[in-house]
């Protein structure tokens, strides 16, 4: 009996002795300082129940009981009412749009496209500690219509939209906005590029100085009936389209499929995070969007999400757009 206690005893030691070490590289990979030793510590006590959380959900996925899996991320030291207050600073996307008809006669539409693929696509960024993922969305957007024209692929600034496309274009810099009202920015000033305007994660001054693009309008798909007609002819034929999700149980998102069986909310109400669909495909059976997120290339699949087509997890056909270049 003793020797069970001794080893019992053996494997706890050693399990601290793990989640120690991967705080510490935790910490080191994402940057992590914390204000005090307290700090520290209620942070670590956080990254250990996540830690706990994200082993229990890759159960499941083994036993086929989820359809993703989950993985640390940067936002492992953050209570998920933390992540969620995050995310509410996105900006909501209820309220009353501008609208175009999209007219789908005679699309052909392939089985799969992936626009990455065709060279469409620019790196994934991080928006860091900014909530300017409506930002990253529409300049992704404009990107890969831009390239589509001229095959030129050009990253555009983020960080201009953050800083100028406010006031009368209702965004609110880090504290959120919406992919339309940055369209309506780049329509009347056009957007510099990146280099000449670099990605800063705060709210700054406005520095607009000419432009690298411009945009000659945009167009919504106007409700759920047309998107669910449209969107996908619209990314089979356009290129990548802007949308807005539901992100708030994303956080430690690894791979797989998000379907119906995650938690995350249809309703257009809980829209709190901009992203851009980049293609789609089916695996297994199971048809699926390729999203590009802006949380860095080291979340989700490289960058991306797959979430569920022809349902509408996660709100993904609610709120959809793309500029006309």
């Amino acid at each position: 009996m003793k020797s069970l206690v001794v080893v019992a005893a053996l494997v706890l030691v050693a399990c601290a002795s793990s989640i120690k070490e991967e705080w510490q590289q935790f910490k080191l990979i994402h940057g992590k300082t914390y204000r005090s030793l307290v700090e520290d510590k209620n942070r670590f006590s956080i990254f250990q129940d996540n830690v706990r959380m994200i082993q229990e959900h890759n159960k499941k996925y083994e036993s086929g009981e989820v359809s993703y899996a989950m993985k640390v991320t940067q936002f492992a030291d953050m209570t998920q009412q933390e992540f969620l207050d995050l995310l509410k600073t996105q900006g909501k996307a209820d309220r009353p749009r501008n609208a175009l008809e999209f007219d789908s006669t005679g699309i052909e539409i392939k089985t799969a496209i992936d626009w990455r693929k065709k060279g469409a696509v620019t790196a994934v960024k991080d928006q860091g500690q900014c909530g300017s993922c409506w930002a990253f969305s529409a300049v992704g957007s404009i990107e890969g219509h831009l390239f589509l024209k001229n095959k030129t692929l050009i990253d555009l600034s983020a960080q201009e939209l953050v800083d100028c496309a406010t006031g009368k274009y209702e965004n609110l810099g880090c504290k959120g906005g919406l992919m339309d009202d940055a369209f309506k920015y780049v329509e009347d000033y056009g957007i510099q590029s990146e280099e000449s305007y670099p990605y800063e994660a705060i709210d700054s001054e406005c520095k607009r100085k000419g432009y690298a693009v411009k945009i000659k309008s945009f167009v919504d798909l106007k409700d759920e009936k047309e998107v669910t007609a449209a969107l996908l002819p619209v990314t089979a034929s356009k290129g990548p389209v802007s949308a807005a999700i539901d992100a708030s149980t994303m956080p430690f998102y690894s791979h797989g499929i998000v379907d119906k069986r995650n938690r995350c909310s249809s309703l257009l109400k809980d829209l709190d995070h901009g992203v851009l669909i980049v293609g789609y495909g089916s695996e297994d059976g199971v048809d699926y969007w390729i999203v590009k997120n802006s949380w860095g290339a080291d979340w989700g699949e490289h960058g991306y999400v797959r979430i569920q087509r022809n349902v509408n997890a996660c709100g993904i056909a609610l709120y959809n757009s793309y500029p006309v270049v």
